[in-house]
């Protein structure tokens, strides 16, 4: 992979089941008209052909690079240097990672992600969807609910979904005020809605993998709802313990790993998250060095400056998205910017 750089992203909207974009397309600068709640960043997985239907472009998901190529053939082509040895043998050419913007516009539905275990047993998959968020936007009042606060016993929670009892469901959970700037980590398992009015950055494992408790209202049948497995195999997918003594997990505190007169880089997740993802939140007043090289999925929140690699540098302003190569090297932002840098989980050699 010769002259390897980071490579700006255009925005890749999937089509989802609820409502939501406007703060998307405002973040990044796009024309009224452009819509749907997610733009997949970086992404090397395409939508579930159950999501899709049958006439859909089955790569629906998968981003496009400037050249036109499909990540995922890029990435197919040269892992090593997109990826790096450690993190391409790891995960067979996988990135290991997935990004998204996302803005509800109305508040989802509530729902969870099956563990990797549970993920291996019975979808055939290595990857299951823990996930974490970076508040970008929140209108007065914004909320998200994660985890039961005291706890659910299994018989109440599948009653509730039986009576699509959305209220009880709600009550029962934590709920949670957010601002820009705030950090939520949410485990596989969690129950978890994120309410109207919210635009996030969110980081996770590279599956679709959704068990809906609420769906009926969204239009989305039990069949898809549960992953096909029903109620009777999927409710075992929930983690429904107490949350409410687990706030410090739920709501991290950012660690600084690069302090200088030019500016910081912080880790903003706890180390619990590094065998699923990492981010790095760079704010810079002049040039800040990464701590390490890495493939990277870019988000620049605010500002802009320069964003200088092995072998050359370029403007960068807010709105925008990349991806960067492990064969870039180490990265360096320069100016009044503020960028969420998604990294791969941390490889684990035990």
């Amino acid at each position: 992979m010769t002259g390897a750089r980071p490579l700006e992203l255009a925005d890749n909207r999937v089509p989802v089941y609820y409502a939501g974009g406007r703060n998307i397309s405002e973040f990044r600068g796009l024309a009224p008209g452009a819509d749907g709640p997610e733009d997949w960043v970086g992404s090397q997985v395409p939508l579930p052909p159950a999501i899709l239907g049958p006439d859909a472009d089955p790569r629906t998901g998968i981003s496009v690079l400037p050249d036109g190529r499909r990540i995922a053939d890029a990435i197919a082509a040269a892992p090593q240097e997109w990826l790096g040895s450690e993190l391409a043998d790891a995960y067979d050419g996988s990135t290991a990672l997935l990004v998204k913007l996302l803005d509800a516009g109305e508040r989802l539905p509530v729902h969870c992600h099956p563990s990797r275990d549970f993920a291996r047993r019975s979808l055939g998959s290595v990857f299951g969807k823990t996930e974490g968020w970076v508040i970008m936007r929140a209108s007065p009042g914004a909320a998200v609910w994660i985890g039961m606060q005291d706890g659910v016993d299994f018989a109440d929670m599948r009653r509730w979904i039986d009576g699509q009892d959305a209220d009880a469901m709600l009550a029962a959970m934590m709920r949670l005020p957010v601002e820009p700037g705030m950090v939520v980590y949410v485990p596989a398992g969690a129950p978890h809605a994120i309410g109207p009015g919210v635009m996030l950055t969110e980081l996770q494992e590279p599956t679709s993998f959704s068990v809906l408790a609420e769906h009926e209202p969204f239009g989305v049948d039990a069949d898809a709802a549960t992953l096909g497995l029903g109620w009777d195999a999927a409710l075992s997918c929930f983690d429904l313990s107490a949350f409410a003594d687990r706030r410090d997990t739920v709501l991290p505190a950012p660690r600084t790993l690069v302090a200088s007169p030019n500016g910081s880089v912080s880790s903003l997740f706890s180390s619990a998250a590094d065998a699923y993802f990492r981010a790095w939140r760079v704010r810079s007043t002049g040039p800040v060095e990464l701590p390490e090289p890495s493939f990277a999925v870019l988000v620049v929140v605010s500002g802009a400056g320069t964003l200088a690699w092995d072998g050359g540098r370029m403007p960068v302003r807010a709105g925008q998205t990349f991806v960067v190569p492990f064969a870039a090297g180490t990265l360096t932002i320069d100016g009044d910017a503020d960028v969420i840098a998604c990294l791969p989980p941390v490889v684990d050699h035990r």
